[in-house]
Parts: C-alpha cells; structure tokens; sequence
C-alpha cells in the first residue's frame, strides 16, 4: 500500500490538505497488471486515470504504415507517474493504448470518484482538477518539443531541443 505521504509529495495532490487526502485515499482503487498486458486500448471510452506505484508502461498511438497501420511507442511512464489523465476530465474515446512493460502496481481514480470528491468539496475538487489541468498541460509541452524537433531539425544538424525531463515526481 502506497503511504499517503508519497501520494501527497506528487504534483497531482498538491496543495490538499491531511483530511482531505485520506478521503481521496479511499476513493483511490488498487490495480495490478502483468508484464505485457494491455492496460487501455486506443479508441476505447476511458473513465480513469492511474497512478504508478511500482513498474513501468509503454503509451503506444496507432499509424499509418506501409501494411496497414502500426503501433508506436509515444513515451515511456515509470513509477510515481500519471497516465491517463484526459479521460477523467472528458469523455472521449482513448487517444492510446498503454501497456505494462513490467510487472505494474496502480492506483486508479474514476469520473464517478472525481464527482464524489466534487460532491463532498468543491475546493478540493477544484485544487485536484487544476492539478490534472497542470499534469496535462506539461506533457503536452514535451509532446510539443519532441515533435517540433523533429519536424524542423535538419538531417546531419544537432538537434537544439532538449528531450523532455522524465514524467511524474520523484519519491522523495
């Protein structure tokens, strides 16, 4: 069971106080997945998001290929990270499917938990959601930089973009 203190040293509580936290905790679901198993599918209705307590995952998007199409790997998420985050604010069909490279450890959050949370305080539905925003809102940034360097980047030339810093906080 993951200690409510790492809960809270991570972006995503930020900001929620003792009381508040431990309330969230309940509503928080205990998941595991195997080495290899498919998490969420592309294209699937998504109503949660997860949080990576031990293992790591692959987000793989589906292209056009010279066959059909193809997965591809958009980014790689390891323990203390957040994935999933869009399906819990909208309701949308998944942009990605997300497979276990390892063993993996998560907690989840539904829709129906973020609006119970909504339910019983605002303000720490409020402070959570902006937390989210925040969480989205830096992936896209790196998403953001990854494909600009590799649109503009000149075959032979160094790319001038760095690559975007590793997702989620560190335990302290």
């Amino acid at each position: 069971m993951v200690e409510l203190e790492d809960l809270q040293s991570h972006a995503l509580f930020g900001g929620i106080t003792d009381e508040n936290m431990k309330a969230i905790r309940e509503l928080l679901k205990e998941e595991h997945f195997s080495k290899g198993e498919l998490i969420v599918e592309e294209g699937e209705q998504g109503d949660r998001l997860y949080f990576i307590c031990e293992g790591s995952v692959e987000i793989l998007k589906q292209v056009p290929g010279q066959a059909g199409t193809e997965q591809v790997r958009l980014a790689v998420r390891r323990k203390w990270d957040t994935i999933c985050e869009m399906e819990i604010i909208d309701v949308q069909p998944r942009s990605a499917s997300v497979k276990a490279l390892e063993d993996v450890s998560a907690l989840s959050l539904s829709h129906g938990d973020l609006y119970e949370i909504y339910k019983s305080n605002r303000d720490t539905f409020i402070l959570l959601v902006l937390n989210i925003a925040r969480e989205i809102s830096r992936k896209l940034r790196g998403m953001d930089a990854l494909i600009s360097s590799a649109l503009f980047s000149q075959p032979g030339e160094p790319e001038t973009t760095s690559k975007p810093e590793p997702q989620g906080s560190p335990k302290p």
